[in-house]
């Protein structure tokens, strides 16, 4: 069974330069959470992948934070297209026009599948109307968009920033456009599954999270209700690749298909 990867970081400078030699403050915490330092170490792309695959994982999804590494996420997929698919990072810094364009970009130009978002580091929430000429472009050229809806560990921002509520109003503005819903509303109880369950363009991806800590409400919606919209992910390396192995204890054979593929495919335009 092919197992596709919503969010990794290969093992290189540049996808580590957040984590690596010293966290940036944003993800300091993480590393002390995560207890992850053992896999924050610079091997290379050919054996990352080799890591990646000795654990089942056939590709993985990569991304950026913003424009500026669009090109590189590119260059990375065209390189190793059997083992990596690309998100685009783009913000409102230089304003909603830029922010447009380099969306458009990173469609058109590079190929990337979808839109990378993190309002915990903007300081800007989901449902923020600056964010809609962004939303509205991804919905024309068929590509999701990405957003972190859990709790944080950025000592800079509210934590109120990750509320599954933020992209739940997303969702209903814009019924046509794929969303996914980054670290499954982690955090804010089962308001993040009630959310993904009600909107017909919502996926829930599990990425970062390790099973054994998640309620049972969650796994039940994983076989059940979810089984067509949840997707796995280690985002590595905060989670080894190996925890593969305990989801698959979990999750039923019939949702397994879709809880470490389909859905995954579906969500980027894959299938």
């Amino acid at each position: 069974m092919e197992i596709l990867d919503f969010r990794v970081r290969p093992r290189t400078e540049w996808y580590y330069k957040d984590l690596y030699p010293t966290p940036i403050p944003e993800f300091r915490r993480y590393v002390e959470i995560y207890h992850t330092q053992h896999l924050i170490t610079i091997k290379g792309f050919e054996e990352s992948i080799v890591d990646m695959r000795a654990a089942g994982v056939t590709r993985g999804v990569i991304f950026s934070g913003d424009a500026g590494g669009n090109q590189i996420v590119a260059d990375t997929c065209r390189q190793y297209p059997d083992a990596y698919v690309g998100l685009a990072g783009a913000k409102l810094d230089k304003g909603i026009r830029d922010c447009v364009e380099t969306l458009r970009q990173a469609y058109d130009e590079f190929g990337l599948c979808g839109w990378n978002m993190g309002p915990y580091l903007s300081g800007i929430y989901a449902e923020d109307r600056r964010n809609y000429p962004g939303y509205a472009l991804s919905e024309e050229k068929k590509k999701c968009v990405v957003i972190h809806s859990s709790v944080h560990y950025n000592p800079g921002k509210a934590i109120d920033f990750g509320d599954p509520k933020h992209i739940d109003q997303v969702a209903v503005d814009f019924p046509g456009l794929k969303l996914v819903m980054a670290h499954a509303g982690y955090g804010f109880g089962e308001l993040g599954l009630m959310v993904a369950n009600r909107h017909d363009n919502m996926f829930i991806d599990f990425t970062g999270l390790h099973p054994r800590y998640l309620p049972q409400q969650a796994l039940t919606m994983i076989n059940g209700p979810l089984k067509r919209k949840a997707i796995f992910g280690t985002n590595f390396p905060c989670l080894d690749f190996a925890i593969a192995e305990e989801w698959m204890k979990l999750v039923k054979d019939d949702a397994k298909p879709y809880f470490f593929y389909k859905n995954a495919a579906r969500a980027l335009g894959l299938e």
